[in-house]
């Protein structure tokens, strides 16, 4: 079975236990955290629980700790040669987001607008959430065209499954539906306006803009 990965917190694709997530946040912050402010971005483990990571990183060499202040002060280690090797694991969701963008720039036939949005957009996806993408078609798509639009979308659902091990839901929605939709106020319209992470083509509020 293939597992997923965890979309918050790509560090887990290698080491599932809490010494993930302490390193997801301290590679992706700069400057020094401390045990409490580690635990408030975490959002899970306790206080003794993350401290004890800490401190078992720090021995190790991987965070370096700042004790001159009243709670010490927890940093990713920069110089040490796994560090590069962390922060890259802890990038994926911005490389997955990349992949997307150049997968889309080279269809044959680009979207007139391509976005992210759900729980991914919003940095709250986990392993077992899908990646949500909207697709808006171009105009004009005539019978043989339609079927290459179909295949494409077909080959960018096994991308991102080939990429992450999580499906790809993606919405295929022509001009004149997007339309009806803005004007009926459709709530996902909505989410999108407030969540959506844009990928390529049109910005989304300057097509809706040309919709209402």
């Amino acid at each position: 079975m293939m597992r997923h990965m965890d979309l918050s917190n790509p560090l887990a694709t290698i080491t599932p236990t809490l010494d993930a997530g302490v390193l997801q946040v301290l590679a992706t912050t700069t400057g020094g955290r401390t045990a409490g402010e580690v635990h408030r971005q975490l959002q899970r483990g306790s206080d003794s629980g993350i401290r004890r990571v800490l401190e078992r990183l720090t021995l190790q060499g991987v965070v370096n700790a700042d004790r001159t202040h009243r709670f010490p002060l927890y940093a990713l280690n920069r110089h040490h040669v796994a560090a590069p090797y962390i922060e890259g694991l802890a990038s994926l969701r911005q490389a997955v987001v990349a992949s997307l963008r150049r997968e889309l720039l080279g269809w044959a036939q680009p979207p007139l607008h391509a976005g992210i949005f759900g729980s991914f957009a919003r940095g709250e996806a986990h392993e077992a959430s899908d990646i949500d993408l909207l697709l808006v078609r171009p105009t004009g798509l005539v019978e043989g065209q339609d079927e290459e639009w179909l295949e494409a979308i077909g080959r960018l659902r096994a991308a991102v499954e080939g990429w992450t091990g999580n499906e790809a839901q993606i919405l295929d929605v022509a001009p004149e539906t997007l339309a009806a939709m803005a004007r009926s106020r459709d709530p996902l319209v909505e989410s999108w306006r407030r969540d959506e992470v844009h990928l390529t083509g049109v910005d989304l509020r300057a097509l809706l803009g040309t919709s209402l």
